[in-house]
C-alpha cells in the first residue's frame, strides 16, 4: 500500500483559519470609517510663521497621515483579496457579512437559496478562501495542524 502524502491543504486547520479571517474582516467597517478621516479633516500644509520651534524627532502630521494610509491600504487590500476569490458565492457571503451594509445570515441564506447547514459550511469555506489569498504580511491567517510522524 502506498504512503499517504500530507499536502498543506490537508494539514490546514480550516476552523482556526476561518476564525483568523473572521477576526481580521470583522474590523473592516471600523477601519474603513477611520480611513475617511483624512477626507473629513482635509489635508493641510503646516503653517510657516517664522517663529522658532523646538526640534522634534516625531512629525505628528506625518504620523497621523501614515496611520490613515494604513487604514486605507487595509481597506484596499481586503477588497482586492475578496475579488481574487474564485467562488462568486464566497465573494457574496464575505461582502454581505463584512463589507457592504450588514445583512443577516438569514437574508444571505435566502439570497443564495441555502439551508442553515449549507450556509455555515459555505461561510467557513469563504473565510478559508479569503485567508488563502491574504498576504502573510502584516498577518498570516492560515493555521496548520501539526503532523506527528511518530
Amino acid at each position: 500500500m502506498g504512503r499517504l502524502v500530507q499536502t498543506y491543504f490537508r494539514r490546514l486547520d480550516h476552523e482556526e483559519t476561518a476564525k483568523n479571517a473572521e477576526r481580521l474582516l470583522s474590523d473592516f467597517r471600523h477601519r474603513e470609517a477611520k480611513s475617511k478621516r483624512a477626507e473629513v479633516m482635509g489635508l493641510k500644509s503646516p503653517l510657516m510663521d517664522g517663529m522658532p520651534r523646538n526640534d522634534s524627532v516625531e512629525n505628528g502630521t506625518e504620523t497621523k497621515l501614515i496611520a490613515e494610509l494604513s487604514d486605507q491600504e487595509f481597506v484596499q487590500r481586503v477588497r482586492r483579496a475578496i475579488e481574487c476569490i474564485e467562488s462568486e458565492e464566497s465573494r457574496v457571503i464575505l461582502r454581505c457579512l463584512y463589507i457592504d451594509r450588514p445583512v443577516t445570515a438569514e437574508n444571505i441564506m435566502i439570497r443564495l437559496s441555502m439551508s442553515n447547514t449549507a450556509y455555515y459550511h459555505a461561510k467557513e469555506e469563504a473565510l478559508v478562501a479569503f485567508a488563502e489569498v491574504w498576504p502573510p504580511e502584516p498577518s498570516e491567517l492560515l493555521a496548520y495542524r501539526t503532523v506527528n510522524n511518530g
